[in-house]
């Protein structure tokens, strides 16, 4: 069975990243770029492919620093982007999984769990604690979870999301919830979260911790 990971990303240009995070611009872009870091090499694996979309300035410097294969994002909505992405792949893919790169600290399992439900179930989902979703996977095409007036970005994606499965009857499978890291209160979440994994010697977001702890940003 072929699997394919994609990532959607950004460069990490100041003004246009993170924000939410109530930073100074080039604070917000070095640490976005440390999360995309992490999430590259994270999430490499030899039972699946990993390809990174990126969303912008395809000469950007950042982007020939990554040992990833590359792609470029159509224009559109991110649920336009999301959907021609995934027809793409499905082309020659048995499965396609998406994920962002508002979680440096996702679990590696999260992708083996949802390529394992992808094999009995037509799409998945990684719920996020903000409304949204972490990752989206599936093993045939659904337009339909991919409507132009969707919110996206809002609070409410993750249930008009749930809503449009169940409607069209789309056998899928819920993953555990999992947090991004777009505002001041998940930054702070995170640095509590890595402080601990710190101290049982794990640590899945090394860029993000080395980034957070340069800016003087570390609790």
């Amino acid at each position: 069975m072929t699997k394919t990971l994609a990532i959607f990303a950004k460069s990490p240009q100041p003004g246009r990243v993170k924000t939410r995070l109530r930073l100074p611009p080039s604070q917000a872009a070095a640490l976005h770029g440390a999360f995309v870091r992490d999430v590259v090499e994270r999430h490499q694996s030899k039972t699946y492919d990993t390809v990174l979309y990126r969303a912008d300035e395809p000469d950007h410097e950042f982007w020939s620093s990554l040992d990833v294969p590359l792609r470029d994002q159509v224009v559109g909505n991110l649920g336009q982007r999301m959907a021609q992405c995934v027809q793409e792949l499905l082309n020659s893919q048995d499965s396609v999984v998406i994920i962002g790169t508002d979680s440096p600290n996702l679990p590696t399992e999260r992708i083996t769990q949802a390529f394992a439900a992808l094999e009995t179930h037509d799409a998945v989902l990684g719920p996020a604690c903000d409304g949204g979703y972490y990752l989206i996977g599936m093993r045939r095409f659904c337009a339909d979870l991919f409507p132009v007036d969707m919110p996206w970005g809002g609070s409410t994606v993750l249930t008009q999301t749930l809503a449009v499965l169940n409607e069209s009857k789309i056998h899928y499978q819920l993953l555990d919830f999992w947090y991004d890291v777009d505002r001041p209160e998940d930054l702070a979440l995170l640095c509590a979260h890595q402080s601990y994994l710190d101290g049982v010697k794990i640590r899945p977001a090394s860029h993000t911790v080395q980034c957070i702890k340069a800016l003087g940003l570390w609790p």
